[in-house]
């Protein structure tokens, strides 16, 4: 099923602007007014939109580029392009995702996947961050789905050490931050974040839990989070959904 787009403007054809350019300012103000039930959907093809407008394909094709490269529209091989959900203003990824969405008007979500305690990081942690002797060491493993206004946006998975926090695995941690939890119960405050940001694509159960289709690009931010002693007290996977950019950086939290 496709987004329901109609014609609301005609392109200019007298007009000193592209015919691409007129098109894809036509498609982002459409865009802008859709729903997130309609954001889910395959915008018209490349063939409705050349029909509908009198366009070539290729003219069609370079709008839908070029509201691809502001981070409007991704595309999904063999599916079409879709509607990206809209980037929230203060939204780093690298701070406190239930403080930064309030912050901004919105109301956070999470919902908890798994709470478990584990012997060590698994592989796919240490391939990607560094781990000093002695860091390998018990973890409490916290897997989280983050909703902003009831729209799944990423899953994020979490270790952190069980020696620095022996009762962790068996807190609540459905409301409210767990920075704020980390803080007030163990005097811990996060200080520096070092951070890896990659592309990837959807595997079927991040699929399922982000409402996408499996191998849909997904944008994957490592992170390892230290005190103001530089003492390593989080490990981070989040997998967002299309739509979100992050910029590689040494970001200061407190």
């Amino acid at each position: 099923m496709t987004t329901d787009i109609r014609e609301r403007q005609a392109i200019r054809r007298s007009s000193n602007v592209p015919a691409y350019s007129q098109l894809a300012e036509i498609l982002e103000r459409q865009i802008a007014s859709l729903t997130d039930e309609q954001r889910a959907r395959a915008l018209p093809s490349e063939g409705d939109l050349s029909r509908q407008y009198g366009l070539s394909r290729i003219t069609v094709r370079q709008a839908l580029k070029s509201l691809e490269a502001k981070g409007l529209v991704y595309s999904a091989q063999g599916r079409g392009s879709f509607p990206t959900v809209p980037r929230v203003k203060g939204i780093s990824g690298f701070h406190s995702f239930t403080s930064e969405v309030r912050r901004n008007g919105q109301e956070p979500g999470t919902r908890i996947l798994e709470t478990a305690e584990v012997d060590g990081l698994p592989s796919v942690v240490t391939d990607k961050l560094p781990v000093s002797e002695g860091e390998n060491g018990p973890q409490v493993h916290l897997r989280r789905l983050r909703l902003i206004d009831g729209v799944p946006i990423a899953v994020e998975d979490a270790w952190l050490p069980k020696a620095m926090f022996p009762d962790l695995g068996t807190t609540d941690f459905t409301d409210g931050s767990l920075y704020a939890l980390l803080a007030d119960r163990w005097g811990v405050d996060p200080a520096w974040t070092d951070a890896l940001i990659e592309p990837d694509r959807a595997s079927p159960e991040v699929s399922r839990l982000l409402d996408i289709e499996t191998d849909d690009p997904v944008l994957v931010a490592w992170r390892v989070t230290v005190t103001a002693e530089d003492k390593v007290f989080e490990r981070v996977r989040s997998i967002y959904r299309p739509g979100f950019s992050l910029r590689v950086a040494r970001y200061r939290l407190g």
